[in-house]
C-alpha cells in the first residue's frame, strides 16, 4: 500500500495518508509529504489517517502541533482507523488541544463513507 495517495469515492477526493507498520521518523516523512502535497494543490482535502501496528509517540505529537498550523485552513473532514485503546485517548487529547474532530473508525470503508458524506 502506498504511503500517501489520493483515492475518489462519490465524486469526492481522500487523501490517504498510511502509517502503518511505521516507525516514527517515517511517520514524519508521511505526514509532511502529505503536509507538501496539500500546500501545493492549496485546495481543502479530506484525510484519512491509517494507524496499524505502530505507536503514536510524544515526538511524533510534537511534529504535528508544530507542522499542521500551515496546513489545517486546508484540512476538511478528518478520519482515522486503525487505533489501539490507548491511541485513543491521545486522539481525544488531540481533538480538545486541535479544537477539531478527528475521528475513528474500524475500516477504511467506514471512514470513507463519512468523509464523502455532507
Amino acid at each position: 500500500m502506498e504511503l500517501l495517495r489520493k483515492i475518489h469515492l462519490n465524486d469526492k477526493e481522500i487523501l490517504v495518508l498510511d502509517y502503518s507498520n511505521k516507525k516514527v521518523a517515517e511517520m514524519i516523512a508521511v505526514f509532511d509529504a502529505a503536509k507538501q502535497l496539500i500546500l501545493s494543490e492549496g485546495k481543502p482535502m479530506l484525510t484519512l489517517s491509517v494507524f496499524e501496528n505502530n505507536h503514536i509517540t510524544p515526538q511524533f505529537m510534537r511534529h504535528l502541533e508544530k507542522e499542521v498550523k500551515e496546513v489545517e485552513h486546508l484540512i476538511g473532514k478528518l478520519a482515522v482507523v486503525g487505533l489501539s485503546d490507548i491511541q485513543l485517548w491521545i486522539l481525544k487529547g488531540m481533538n480538545l488541544w486541535y479544537k477539531r474532530q478527528a475521528y475513528h473508525f474500524k475500516s477504511v470503508d467506514e471512514a470513507s463513507a463519512f468523509l464523502t458524506t455532507d
